[in-house]
């Protein structure tokens, strides 16, 4: 038996018949839309925007180079913003934010149960979010149910995320200045042991004069025996002279790199900059009334077409088949 003819005339007629129906559907959707918008807590959303600047440009390499002066860019690099966005989802920072902004007081859960630890941390992953634009700034934002927590953790994760991302650089060179120093310290007891020694030596033999081990510029007035073992005392005076001047250089050259790599990690050399700080917004995030109200209405007068439709041809069905 072939199927029942329904076609445009029949569902415009339908829907003629049935449209006292359909509007008080749609009606009744927004309604329910209006009332959910107005029911739902309203969620604030805080955003604080921010460049990364070029680690190089803050290296000791880059800050005290007098020779092959090269041009090095104040802005970040792709590569750079890749690391900022490896960082600002790593567990690290996220530890560090909801400690710093007290999610166990805002979200009533124990931070130091792992169960209400791993709950917080999920709750700053869902409303945290990172973006970057094609002008190589970046945007953090972050979204509460109250204005001033939303600003507030905005700014703390760029905060946090700055110190870690400077940490990054910042504790390769701090290792590095540990390393000079204890190196500074043996050198200086090596000084200290072999000036002891030549001032001993020059004593007992009386000799006071500079004896350079480069030979040619001893003269020969500074040669004149005074008695047995005075030529193995000149000997032993210049090797020792000659150990003492090289580790005194040594020491001029640690003490200049431990300048240097002290200058290049102070934390005065920000590598992020923020350009837009995060303040408290004043309109909830999401939909406005408006917008609820008419997907609801939309929604509502879609769905009860559909419906009356389904049932119009549904009786046609059973009709003809009796």
């Amino acid at each position: 038996m072939a199927a029942p003819s329904f076609d445009l005339i029949d569902v415009i007629s339908v829907l003629r018949t049935k449209i006292k129906f359909i509007l008080s559907i749609s009606i009744l959707t927004s309604l329910v839309g209006m009332c959910f918008f107005l029911i739902k807590p309203k969620k604030y959303k805080a955003e604080s925007r921010f460049l990364v600047n070029n680690p190089l440009y803050g290296d000791r390499n880059n800050i005290f180079r007098s020779y092959e002066t090269r041009y090095v860019d104040y802005f970040g690099g792709d590569d750079d913003l890749d690391k900022v966005t490896a960082l600002a989802t790593s567990d690290t920072v996220r530890d560090r934010v909801i400690r710093n902004c007290q999610f166990q007081v805002v979200y009533n859960m124990d931070i130091n149960d792992a169960k209400g630890h791993a709950g917080l941390m999920g709750i700053y992953g869902r409303n945290f979010n990172l973006k970057r634009s094609e002008y190589k700034d970046m945007e953090i934002s972050y979204t509460a149910y109250d204005p001033v927590v939303a600003a507030n953790v905005a700014n703390m994760s760029v905060k946090v995320l700055e110190e870690t991302y400077r940490h990054y650089y910042t504790a390769a060179k701090e290792n590095i200045i540990t390393s000079i120093s204890e190196k500074l310290q043996q050198v200086d007891s090596a000084i200290a042991v072999l000036t002891d020694s030549l001032a001993s030596m020059r004593d007992h033999y009386g000799i006071y004069a500079i004896l350079s081990p480069n030979r040619t510029a001893i003269g020969a007035a500074e040669m004149k025996s005074n008695g047995k073992g005075y030529g193995r005392a000149i000997e032993e005076i210049q090797n020792i002279e000659a150990t003492k001047d090289q580790l005194v250089g040594d020491r001029a050259h640690y003490v200049s790199n431990l300048n240097e790599f002290g200058a290049a990690k102070n934390d005065a050399m920000q590598y992020l900059k923020v350009i837009t700080r995060a303040v408290p917004p004043v309109s909830p995030t999401g939909p406005s009334l408006n917008t609820t109200v008419a997907v609801a209405l939309l929604c509502g007068l879609f769905f009860s077409s559909i419906f009356v439709l389904l049932m119009a041809y549904y009786k046609l069905i059973i009709s003809q088949e009796r």
